[in-house]
Parts: C-alpha cells; structure tokens; sequence
C-alpha cells in the first residue's frame, strides 16, 4: 500500500514531489560542503613585557610598644595609659596628624609564678602592654619621632615600613616600559616567522609586591630614655616592577 498517488493517479503531484526531493539533495550536498571546508585560523602569540620604575619613598610607619607592670590590673593599666597618651601628645606636637595614629595590640594578663612551697601558681602582678602605629608622612622626621618614643618610655621599637602614597605617575612609567618591551619581543618573533602584526586582541598586567620593610636597629637606651642625638634613618628607593602580557594577532 503506497501513501502517494502513483504517476497514473496524479501525474503533478509526482513531478512536484521529485523537485521537492532534488532540491533536498542539493542543499543538503552544499551544506556538507560548507561543514568540511576548514575554517581560517587566527595567528596569535602571547608575550610579556616587563617594566620597572624607581620610586622614592614619602611615607613611613613604625610601630612603638609600651608594657607596665603592677599589683593589680587597675594599676598597670594606670600606668601603661598615662605612658601612652604623653607619648601620643609628644609625637602630635612633632607635627604627626592625630589621623595617622592608631592604636594596637591592645592586651592585659597576670603573671604567675610556681611556688614550691605551696605548690601553687602564684601571682606577681600584672602586665599591660599596648602598641601605636604611627604614620610618618614627612620621612625627614622619623629620627626625631623615634628619639621622642625613646625618651617617653617606649620598650619595643619596630619598623620603618616605607611605601609610596601615590604610585600612579610610577606605574604609568612602568607600563609604557613593559609595553614597549612586549612589542620589542613581538617584532623580534614575526620577523623571524616571516610574518606581520596586525593588532592587538588581549591585554592584562599586574604588578609585583614591593620591598618589605627596612628594618630600625634601636638604640640599648629605648625604655630608659634613648641617646640624645636621633639615630640617622634612610629611605633610600624601591622599585617598582610591573608585568604585562599582550596577544597579538598576526598576518601574512
């Protein structure tokens, strides 16, 4: 049993069902024709650039710890505060913004000690300690700032921290280096390929962590009142270095 009318029955509906069929065939035949053609490949390289810029340092940050002991809580923590807000006051009349103070590592405990008699931990006292972070942002007045919390019964010194404050004109530097860098590298491979840069299709950077902190050697004399010439501090530079990867697309 057949589903359509024979040639006999229906001498139109054949010729047109056999166009449908050809013209099928035809697309079909095209279509797989455009699926095996390969497509044209995009020539690209990746390469890095690296620039660096030397950067002064105008900002400093040093850290200044005071313990202080006593019979009780109350009275160590007396002491320690009375320490500290006169440090405070000295170091803001140096000319450092109440802004740039923070304090830190706040902390109170009793110290105990074994008796053998007893055998029991006895109490001593009590120690309170706490730190100020100051920020120096005129580097010229650290010696001073450290001679002040030498003299104002500071027992740990640490730092300075230098850093940039503003590192904009320095990476702006950096980048126009690392990119003339990467392109210099490009130049160097499709010549050497026979080949020519078109344009660039991809860009990405970034920028490498800088120094750590110079470390301050303090005087014998902190805790107990500290030389009267202020010790000499560098600043000295850092360098700032910045990556950058660049894809290129290429032509013949």
């Amino acid at each position: 049993m057949s589903f359509f009318p024979t040639w006999r029955e229906n001498p139109l509906f054949t010729v047109a069902l056999s166009l449908v069929c050809l013209s099928l065939v035809i697309f079909l035949g095209v279509k797989s024709s455009l699926l095996n053609k390969p497509l044209p490949l995009e020539h690209t390289i990746f390469v890095e650039g690296v620039g660096k810029a030397t950067m002064s340092p105008d900002i400093a940050v040093m850290t200044f710890g005071i313990s202080s002991t006593g019979k009780t809580v109350s009275e160590a923590q007396k002491q320690n505060s009375t320490l500290m807000n006169t440090l405070i006051e000295k170091i803001k009349k140096a000319g450092v913004l109440e802004a740039d103070l923070q304090t830190k590592d706040y902390s109170a405990y009793e110290k105990t000690e074994w008796n053998p008699e007893t055998q029991k931990s006895e109490s001593t006292g009590w120690v309170v300690s706490q730190s100020l972070a100051v920020k120096i942002r005129d580097v010229q007045k650290i010696s001073t700032i450290v001679e002040i919390a030498g003299q104002n019964g500071s027992t740990s010194i640490s730092g300075p921290t230098f850093t940039v404050d503003d590192q904009t004109a320095y990476e702006a530097t950096a980048r126009a280096k690392a990119l003339a860098d990467a392109k210099q590298k490009a130049e160097a491979i499709v010549k050497a390929l026979g080949l020519k840069i078109e344009r660039v299709v991809s860009y990405s950077e970034y920028k490498e962590d800088g120094g750590g902190p110079v470390p301050y050697f303090a005087d014998k004399g902190i805790g107990g009142g500290m030389a009267s010439s202020a010790p000499s501090i560098q600043s000295g530079t850092q360098e700032l270095r910045l990556h950058v990867t660049v894809t290129y697309l290429l032509s013949n």
